[in-house]
């Protein structure tokens, strides 16, 4: 019987290594698919490598990104949160310029006679200040914080609006309290003593009877000035008889002064004419005993009594 031989199939690879001195041959036997694995291995670690490279140079930049925003972020809040506390500064204090203001407008008001502004609930309701601590333990969003100081601004707004709306009122009542107490004869038109005073008194020309007297009369030298006892316009200015060189001045608000039995007049019809303005020097014109100042008051062409209008 024939016996059959199989060729075997040579799977390896011999290296060798022939050194030029007379040093023995070293040889090595390697598998064939070795240098294919080690080829493919390096290539895969190749690949692995630079995909760590890149995803760690891909987080490098993101965390160099994220820093400068946090940074930039940080910045921004810290102006922030200094433009916030400016404005609650400037909150607080226009809301106190507005106390002030009221206080003010108040004591004008007390000064001229007129009573205290009557405001309603809305206009005296306080504007809170907005306190950054309270708001950062409530929330750190500075966005929340600048929506309740623009809702304060607009309560300031409201409040500025109605308290301009009062004062612009209050002032209109005020300058016309003013004009008033400059108009009203509260003054002596001179600096001596009453001789004659308002009411029923004796005949000064024939010490017998009696007579009405229209108005108070002042002693007085003649030359002495005489004083407009408030502001007004002249209505006459010349000779009238009884009261010899006369000025009557119209103060407005039904009210008329007469100055009598003066030497000179310095004022003539149509002039405006200031308190305490000199208008006419004292003199004994007209039906006199001798030099005084004749005074007079009307009101709505009615004689009054001179004292109740006198330092008042």
């Amino acid at each position: 019987m024939k016996k059959a031989f199989k060729k075997k199939k040579n799977n390896h690879a011999t290296f060798m290594y022939i050194p030029d001195s007379e040093s023995k041959v070293v040889s090595v036997r390697i598998p064939k698919w070795l240098p294919k694995a080690m080829a493919f291995g390096i290539a895969l670690l190749l690949i692995v490598t630079s995909t760590l490279l890149y995803r760690t140079n891909s987080l490098n930049d993101k965390y160099s990104n994220s820093k400068q925003e946090i940074s930039s972020l940080a910045i921004i809040n810290s102006a922030q949160k200094g433009e916030i506390e400016k404005l609650q500064n400037d909150t607080i204090q226009i809301h106190q310029q507005l106390e002030e203001n009221i206080k003010a407008l108040d004591q004008i008001k007390e000064i001229v006679g007129i009573k205290k502004s009557t405001t309603s609930k809305d206009e005296n309701k306080e504007v809170q200040p907005i306190i950054t601590d309270t708001l950062e333990k409530k929330s750190d969003n500075s966005l929340q914080q600048i929506n309740q100081i623009k809702t304060s601004y607009r309560e300031l707004s409201t409040q500025l609006l109605s308290q301009r709306q009062l004062i612009d009122s209050s002032l209109t009542t005020v300058k016309k309290q003013v004009a008033f107490l400059n108009a009203k004869p509260s003054i002596s038109p001179v600096n001596t003593r009453v001789t004659a005073s308002y009411g029923t008194r004796k005949n000064p020309f024939t010490n017998r009877g009696s007579e009405f007297h229209p108005g108070i009369d002042f002693a007085g030298e003649i030359g002495t000035p005489v004083k407009a006892t408030g502001d007004g316009v002249v209505i006459f200015s010349g000779w009238q008889s009884g009261y010899g060189n006369v000025v009557i001045l119209s103060h407005g608000y039904g009210l008329t002064t007469l100055y009598g039995h003066n030497s000179k007049l310095l004022v003539k019809k149509g002039d405006k004419v200031k308190k305490a303005q000199i208008i006419s020097k004292i003199g004994s014109t007209g039906r006199s005993t001798g030099p005084h100042l004749h005074y007079e008051v009307r009101l709505n062409g009615n004689l009054v009594n001179p004292s109740k209008y006198l330092n008042n």
